[in-house]
């Protein structure tokens, strides 16, 4: 659905004044861009030894390298050739050359670095010149798609889709003029009613006629207090422990965590939800989606994960099959009688368990 001009203007206002996520993230992030601003620069960047330009590219990774978090699997493949990372950077930001074939020239031709896809490109030409240039991931696309707008066609090369991208955010900034909003606070913006559990509350509320409440301090400490249970708290971590020894878990198969060049398999990301993990079974040629219960009710785990297995299924998998995964932590007669009927979904069960010795 798309949302309109006044329904978008609501949601700038509420981000702008209410949003807790702003609150805590845009002065980090605004001291972050001019760290990385001290290096990303053509002349600084030609000047620096092959061990500085690593050291610096490899701080950058480990910040995210703004808001995108690039994945290990990649940073090797990026900095393994430091002349061409050099001289691809180095042309990223030459404005001698026209945007649009620097980026055609960076993501496609030829000062293409495998692993550096459309998210780290964007990022240092935002850390460059956060007011001419625009971060594009695909939480920006996420954010787009929560508004309904269609920002460029599939035909599009690279380089003008980027520049579509960066003109409907001006149009959203030319919404509200007075508000001096940036390329990096609509970039905000877009992850957080896309990607964040306020955001998306938002969303709901505006489409619903309503408007969106504010809450006080007492009421959004009670909120907490209520929603971080032993349960959800405990399964936060089993996600953490999960990933950290996915190789040694028995699913039943063989399973990788899922990798692309933006996004690891850990709350993978999509228009409808991040999805708890993502992995793909090689041998079997499937994608898995794996989500924990976290408290929530048998007919909305089982909504959830049928709703990720259809996107995934549309928008990754193609040709190949997917499968579902749901972790809990007790029996759950409702959902075994669900999957009962889902062929292509498991139900597995955690215990946790600790042991106590006497040291001699």
């Amino acid at each position: 659905m798309k949302l309109s001009e006044g329904q978008i203007l609501k949601l700038l206002e509420w981000f702008v004044n209410s949003s807790e996520t702003k609150k805590g993230y845009s002065e980090d992030r605004k001291k972050e861009l001019e760290e990385n601003r001290k290096w990303i620069q053509p002349n600084l960047i030609q000047k620096l030894s092959d061990n500085e330009l690593e050291a610096k590219f490899l701080e950058y990774y480990k910040s995210g390298g703004g808001l995108q978090h690039l994945n290990q699997i990649y940073r090797d493949r990026i900095i393994r050739d430091k002349n061409r990372f050099r001289k691809t950077i180095s042309y990223l930001l030459n404005e001698d050359v026209d945007i649009k074939k620097r980026m055609d020239e960076v993501l496609e031709g030829g000062y293409r670095i495998e692993g550096m896809g459309k998210a780290a490109v964007t990022s240092f030409l935002m850390d460059f010149n956060p007011e001419k240039y625009c971060l594009w991931n695909n939480k920006t696309m996420m954010g787009f798609s929560v508004i309904g707008w269609d920002v460029y066609r599939e035909s599009d090369s690279w380089g003008i889709a980027y520049v579509k991208v960066m003109e409907a955010l001006q149009k959203l900034i030319d919404l509200k003029p007075e508000f001096n909003m940036t390329f990096l606070d609509m970039d905000l913006f877009l992850h957080t009613i896309s990607a964040e559990e306020e955001g998306g509350k938002a969303v709901i509320f505006i489409t619903e006629g309503k408007d969106i409440p504010k809450l006080t301090a007492t009421a959004r400490e009670q909120i907490h207090r209520e929603t971080e249970t032993m349960e959800f708290a405990m399964e936060k971590y089993l996600e953490e422990f999960i990933e950290a020894n996915f190789d040694k878990i028995d699913f039943g198969a063989k399973l990788e965590l899922y990798q692309d060049e933006e996004n690891s398999g850990r709350q993978y990301p999509t228009p409808i939800g991040n999805i708890d993990l993502l992995a793909v079974d090689k041998a079997r040629k499937e994608f898995v989606i794996i989500e924990l219960k976290k408290g929530r009710s048998s007919d909305v785990v089982i909504g959830q994960i049928l709703r990720y297995m259809g996107w995934i299924k549309e928008n990754l998998a193609k040709d190949h099959n997917v499968r579902g995964i749901i972790i809990v932590k007790e029996r759950d007669k409702r959902l075994e009688y669900a999957l009962k009927l889902m062929p292509n979904a498991d139900l597995f069960k955690y215990n946790v368990s600790f042991t106590i010795e006497k040291q001699q």
